[in-house]
């Protein structure tokens, strides 16, 4: 197939890059350049590919104001804005089979436990910019196009994502629990993204919202624990939650609050986790 997607430079894009070449499909870049060069460009980059994959976002964790908040909202909003449009105005015989379009667990309220049905939905900015993005796909409900919407947990890899962060920090005996480390971690190992986003694009029964997530939510602390045993190392330092929010200001909310995000979409659509629990997970990573 032949597979276009944006954010193709990011984390998940370049492990999904080399994921969908290995398996004999096609990918295409959606660059900046495309996105920023005008429909009618777009239109031809995206012409006769079988499927988009839309990753594009601005990072999330630094220190919020005015001008980085639209930037984290404008680079989702209106890549997906740009995209749908794009797509609709290729001929029906140019159009995708499959759109699958990025969203984030920031979407659930914290502190409460949530699988797909879930309305407990939260009232954030990062909410909201959730809502924003989501609400950018529903002009390809008129289309024969199928669309998935993969709300995306705290993914977890070698090469990029939080972990790659903390790392050094644990390799070094100085890591520790956030915040009071109660606090929910919704986690998904690089691999399993990957192989979710293909399998959606395989089934042709998939469709709707899916939770980007393994099936065994933990707590910070328990992470915390998980990770130094595996580095054979201590983890008697904690971050206090206003120290964070001292750096961070409101962003800090990311790493002192979580919700316990389940893929039961995924699931009940017949998906199997290679990394399901954080030991599983982190022995591989």
């Amino acid at each position: 197939m032949k597979i276009a997607i944006s954010g193709s430079t990011g984390f998940i894009g370049k492990q999904l890059s080399y994921l969908l070449l290995q398996s004999g499909h096609e990918p295409i870049s959606i660059s900046r350049t495309d996105l920023s060069a005008g429909i009618n460009h777009l239109t031809k980059v995206i012409k006769s590919c079988d499927v988009i994959i839309n990753l594009a976002g601005a990072p999330v964790l630094q220190r919020w104001n005015e001008k980085n908040k639209q930037n984290i909202l404008s680079s989702r909003v209106d890549t997906t804005k740009k995209l749908v449009e794009a797509v609709r105005l290729n001929l029906p015989e140019h159009q995708p089979i499959v759109f699958i379009s990025a969203s984030a667990i920031s979407v659930y309220k914290n502190g409460s436990i949530h699988d797909e049905k879930s309305t407990n939905l939260g009232s954030d900015f990062l909410a909201a910019v959730c809502h924003a993005w989501e609400k950018e796909t529903e002009p390809l409900n008129g289309l024969k196009i199928r669309l998935c919407t993969i709300r995306i947990g705290i993914v977890l890899g070698r090469t990029g994502g939080s972990l790659k962060t903390m790392l050094p920090m644990f390799k070094l005996g100085l890591g520790g629990k956030i915040g009071s480390g109660k606090q929910y971690f919704s986690f998904i190992h690089i691999e399993d993204v990957c192989r979710a986003i293909e399998y959606l694009i395989r089934n042709t029964q998939c469709s709707g919202i899916y939770n980007l997530v393994g099936p065994n939510p933990v707590t910070n602390e328990l992470f915390t624990k998980a990770l130094s045993e595996k580095l054979h190392r201590p983890a008697i330092f904690a971050v206090p939650g206003f120290m964070l929010k001292l750096i961070f200001g409101k962003a800090s909310d990311l790493i002192i609050e979580g919700a316990a995000v389940k893929p039961a979409h995924l699931l009940n659509d017949g998906f199997r986790f290679n990394y399901p629990d954080i030991r599983s997970a982190l022995e591989h990573i």
